[in-house]
């Protein structure tokens, strides 16, 4: 696996899917970033905003921080493939589809998580198709938030160079989806990356913000977080008011304000709401 082309198909099987955000990386560009920041020690590290959506709306103030691993390179010193994977806008019509064909084979079942279950069944099928029976793979979920299988996705996408990220806004934005992108898993693979380049990551990409969108953001984001914590400390939940809040929070920034999620999708991204879903599924069947 010495070159980008040998994972050609594997990009086109998962774009397919509604999964459009691909990139490869060597698992030392995240380890080593995070160790020279600070966030990896003695094969920990500690981070408060890790989510698998650009942004994290219910830790991005907090003072609870989460003890993580870095990511393992199966003995290679760090010269080990890993792929980014996530998606704008284009996931949503494929998972409602997924959604109605899990209704017509049987009306009565109940799906907990059903954009997570999505994502695992498509990405994972794909990955087992890739890598057949050789090749050792391990994958790490963007809703898997138990700490030893966390990963910092937003800085994951930084030094892969899929994203800008704003650590003070908590704000990863796409060169051409903007804000309006999800981050659903990195895999790592018992492969070389040397054809990616050396151990050090690549230089991030510089902001894709203005400082008049980074100001308007900030003031922004104050907003839905005091709204945020007064209905976690009152319902333990997020009314769809305050989910707006957290969607303008994005849309500050007018780079790829084209690829906005649609209010419907929008909506259920914040609250995770089954009606929603049966709203969605209906209008577009």
């Amino acid at each position: 696996m010495n070159d980008k082309s040998c994972y050609t198909s594997l990009i086109e099987e998962l774009q397919s899917a509604g999964f459009d955000i691909f990139a490869p990386m060597r698992v030392s560009w995240y380890n080593n970033y995070m160790r020279s920041i600070g966030l990896v020690a003695h094969h920990d590290v500690t981070a408060t905003c890790m989510k698998k959506d650009g942004i994290d709306e219910k830790d991005v103030n907090s003072d609870t921080s989460f003890k993580l691993n870095p990511l393992p390179d199966y003995g290679r010193s760090g010269d080990t493939l890993a792929f980014f994977i996530g998606n704008s806008k284009a996931l949503w019509p494929y998972f409602l589809d997924w959604m109605r064909k899990k209704s017509l084979s049987d009306p009565n079942t109940s799906i907990p998580n059903p954009l997570d279950s999505y994502t695992t069944e498509t990405i994972s099928t794909a990955i087992q198709r890739f890598a057949g029976n050789t090749l050792s793979h391990e994958i790490f979920w963007g809703h898997d938030i138990s700490p030893e299988r966390l990963v910092d996705l937003n800085r994951a996408s930084m030094v892969s160079r899929v994203c800008y990220f704003c650590d003070k806004l908590h704000l990863s934005v796409h060169p051409k989806f903007g804000s309006w992108v999800g981050f659903r898993a990195v895999v790592v693979l018992n492969a070389s990356a040397s054809h990616l380049g050396g151990s050090e990551p690549p230089p991030p990409l510089t902001s894709l913000i203005s400082e008049d969108e980074r100001i308007l953001a900030e003031a922004t984001l104050a907003d839905a977080l005091r709204a945020t914590s007064e209905e976690y400390q009152s319902t333990g939940g997020m009314t769809l008011e305050t989910a707006h809040k957290w969607a303008e929070m994005r849309n500050c920034v007018s780079l790829g304000r084209e690829y906005k999620y649609s209010s419907l999708q929008s909506q259920y991204h914040y609250v995770k709401d089954p009606k929603l879903l049966r709203e969605a599924t209906t209008k577009t069947s």
